[in-house]
């Protein structure tokens, strides 16, 4: 199992986590990307690959295909990609389509073959144990009622995006879900092994069900 985690910051504060992607990739064969969480009416498919493109190009990977919904309900295979990049977006319509469309399924049998997944923010979330911290920041407005995601983080849940001032709402989550959460700011990222969880930088990853306890770059969860 290989699975890389973003707080959901820009490129340049995942520029680590991007570059440890890369070199588990396959470059041989392309890179799927799912992008359906983002507003496309204000963010376009096509925009989004250029974006996701001039992040990966460089790091040496240039065949990069991207499945939005139409491609999902076509119920195509992922035998012949070398990993999946998830984009950010809301994380409730992300797993509601995700779920339907029966990709969630064949995304299990890639990470089962060690074929490495990156998911961003709300691509993060849905790996974790739920995506109830999803709440603070998206709206449910495709009223989804089950909230339980791929729990490939060890039983952990993901709060993405993590600011300091957040620390009394993700307190409140803590104690009404009993939930035990990592808290990603933009600048960290993750990498789960079915072995470990290290933290990948420049920023720390936090846990606020041990008092905030800073866990910095290159040591483990």
């Amino acid at each position: 199992m290989k699975i890389y985690l973003s707080g959901g910051g820009s490129e340049k504060d995942s520029i680590e986590l991007d570059k440890r992607f890369a070199s588990t990739f396959d470059k041989s064969k392309p890179l799927l990307y799912i992008p359906i969480a983002i507003n496309e009416s204000t963010h376009p498919y096509p925009g989004c690959l250029k974006w996701v493109s001039n992040i990966f190009n460089p790091l040496g990977i240039n065949k990069i295909e991207m499945w939005t919904e139409k491609e999902l309900l076509e119920k195509k295979q992922l035998d012949k990609y070398g990993g999946v990049f998830i984009g950010g977006g809301n994380t409730f319509y992300l797993l509601k389509e995700l779920r339907e469309s029966g990709f969630l399924s064949k995304l299990e049998k890639i990470i089962e073959k060690d074929i490495p997944v990156y998911g961003g923010s709300a691509g993060a979330i849905i790996l974790g144990k739920s995506i109830i911290p999803a709440g603070f920041c998206d709206l449910n407005e495709v009223k989804l009622k089950d909230l339980n995601g791929l729990n490939l983080i060890k039983g952990y849940d993901l709060w993405c995006h993590y600011k300091a001032k957040d620390n009394k709402d993700i307190q409140d989550y803590i104690k009404k879900h009993n939930l035990e959460l990592i808290a990603l700011p933009e600048n960290s990222g993750l990498i789960v092994t079915e072995k470990s969880i290290e933290v990948v930088g420049p920023g720390s990853a936090f846990l606020p069900h041990q008092k905030m306890k800073e866990i910095k770059p290159g040591k483990y969860i």
